[in-house]
């Protein structure tokens, strides 16, 4: 992890114990019944994660409303976090991902259970599991706004702000999510099949609906809170959602790099999912472009191959970046990120914006 960002590792770990305390002494947290929900609704949430959007949300409130203002936007960094975890709960779900962090997914750690607890086969087990997946993420949904109503409730900020971050965040932060998801679907189903209509823009856009909406809503949250402020057009509000929504970019594409040269014990994950869930990143995008007829016919005989063997993951990974596709999208992200952090202008100096600084250059330097 590069020495620049060792101040925003301190913070993020500081902002990791603030929200597992919150969530964890929550009344929610101790009411969480039957054992299987309670288990699936916390286990993301106790696993070790890097608390990104959170840490984004206190840090941008920090940047424009300074520490006071910044412990009072707790409760909804915590919202942030559980409104992100079951986001992939369900995205777990419908890739068909048994691992999360080096451990289980939620979905699969309830099939395994349901086969050892209750003697299910392997059919039930699986429709257990995943029945099981879902509904954890419902609740995560439903307490995540219970999180930022806290705020109001318990921490003293205007509701109307509050009221403001929540219709943002179900009017237009899920419509958009969802519809990332669904060209994310579409575009695995594809499998082997023509792929001319799929092109950088495209996938850019997919993973700004996806990925980057959520970090431009962390980052205008807390800009919101830290201003006491309903104006979603505030000059900082924007500036900081146009930062954040850069980064989130990098962000993704630092992910799909990561996914084909990544090391699985860092990202606690097999390299090569994307590969076997056929996923059309820039990575592959880019390959398929500079690919002769055989090097394109090799890769989408394996892309969306689930059976695919782990040699031939392994070679379709050499040929990916043989023809380019991790050069390009390591540029692409780097270019996002300077294309970011221009926006901080607008933000006076402060300890808070430095953090953002190093928490922009830590979405493409960082391991897992």
């Amino acid at each position: 992890m590069a020495v620049c960002c060792s101040e925003l590792v301190a913070y993020l770990k500081t902002v990791d114990r603030r929200i597992l305390e919150y969530i964890l002494s929550s009344d929610v947290a101790k009411g969480l019944e039957p054992a299987d929900i309670k288990e699936g609704v916390l286990s993301y949430v106790q696993r070790p994660g890097k608390r990104m959007r959170p840490g984004l949300l206190l840090m941008a409130c920090g940047s424009v409303g300074g520490e006071e203002r910044e412990a009072m936007a707790v409760p909804a960094a915590a919202g942030v976090e559980l409104f992100h975890t079951w986001t992939l709960v369900h995205d777990d779900v419908i890739d068909n991902d048994g691992v999360r962090r080096g451990q289980p997914t939620v979905h699969e750690a309830m099939t395994q259970k349901a086969k050892a607890a209750f003697g299910f086969d392997d059919a039930l087990a699986t429709e257990y599991g995943r029945d099981i997946a879902i509904l954890t993420g419902d609740v995560q949904h439903g307490w995540s706004v219970t999180c930022f109503l806290d705020c109001a409730l318990r921490m003293g900020a205007d509701p109307l702000v509050i009221l403001q971050v929540v219709k943002y965040l179900q009017s237009y932060v899920v419509p958009e999510l969802v519809r990332g998801e669904v060209l994310d679907v579409q575009s695995g189903m594809k499998k082997g099949t023509d792929v001319s209509d799929i092109d950088e823009d495209k996938i850019i856009h997919m993973l700004r609906l996806k990925t980057g909406v959520l970090y431009e809503f962390a980052a205008m949250a807390g800009a919101l809170i830290g201003k006491n402020t309903t104006e979603l057009d505030d000059p900082q509000v924007q500036a900081l959602r146009l930062f954040a929504s850069n980064c989130g970019a990098a962000f993704q594409l630092q992910d799909d790099v990561l996914g084909v040269v990544g090391n699985e014990k860092t990202l606690g994950k097999p390299v090569g999912s994307d590969i076997r869930e056929g996923k059309m990143t820039v990575v592959v995008c880019h390959a398929l472009r500079h690919a002769n007829e055989n090097e394109k016919a090799r890769i989408l005989s394996v892309l969306g191959n689930r059976a695919a063997s782990p040699d031939a993951i392994a070679q379709v990974t050499a040929l990916l970046e043989e023809l380019g596709g991790v050069e390009r999208c390591r540029a692409l992200a780097r270019g996002y990120i300077d294309e970011a952090l221009p926006y901080l202008d607008d933000i006076e100096e402060s300890g808070y914006r430095r953090l953002l600084v190093q928490w922009a250059e830590f979405m493409i330097n960082r391991e897992s």
